[in-house]
């Protein structure tokens, strides 16, 4: 469990919406494309699939994720704190998506009675308290041989990135996330066709693969 309470957590990114879509960029260290770009790829979407977007923000993943499933596809976006959702509903207005429903809810409870193509959580498994919760819950919400895939940063286990370490604690402790954790294990257990990848010495990695048939 995370040390830090869902109250504080929604305080935490209350604040951050005003400054998200800005300041995460330069609070990663240049890497969030490429970590958006290395987990939407690793669901291998086609044109006409449905996703969930798990913990969504300000909706950031939302066009690479449009930019392969098209119009006739369909996102779902969901996230915690009404501060980050009002943000990408102004986001899906500008741009006019006619395929994107926004919802608020707690990604280790929700329970939306339908299964998507494929399921995905971007910088937010290290906040969310019950991150193995919210983990079964999108497999749960994946149809059979679907996929799903998380990306995040974390603490290096890598020479080159160990003496950093405090730095990334740091930068943890100000996006409310836990640094320490390592979810890709658990998913390394749930799924088949298992993917993982990390960079920058380790301080991030996306992982992900297929869902196993029940």
């Amino acid at each position: 469990m995370s040390s830090f309470d869902q109250v504080t957590i929604e305080r935490t990114y209350q604040n951050w919406a005003k400054v998200y879509d800005w300041l995460t960029p330069m609070y990663l260290l240049g890497n969030e494309k490429r970590l958006r770009r290395k987990t939407i790829d690793s669901l291998q979407l086609q044109s006409g699939q449905t996703v969930l977007d798990i913990a969504c923000g300000t909706g950031r993943n939302f066009p690479l994720i449009l930019e392969k499933i098209g119009p006739t596809g369909r996102l779902i976006g969901v996230d915690y704190t009404a501060d980050m959702l009002a943000r990408a509903a102004e986001r899906v207005e500008l741009e006019r998506w006619k395929n994107v429903e926004l919802i608020q809810s707690d990604a280790a409870r929700i329970d939306l009675g339908r299964k998507f193509d494929a399921t995905l959580c971007t910088l937010a498994i290290g906040v969310i308290p019950d991150y193995r919760g919210a983990l079964d819950r999108m497999a749960a919400h994946v149809k059979s041989d679907g996929r799903l895939a998380i990306g995040d940063a974390k603490r290096s286990s890598g020479l080159d990135g160990f003496l950093f370490n405090w730095l990334a604690d740091l930068l943890g402790y100000g996006a409310a996330e836990e640094m320490t954790r390592q979810p890709w294990e658990i998913l390394q257990k749930m799924l088949d066709d298992f993917y993982y990848e990390e960079w920058f010495s380790g301080f991030f990695y996306a992982a992900g693969g297929r869902v196993q048939n029940i």
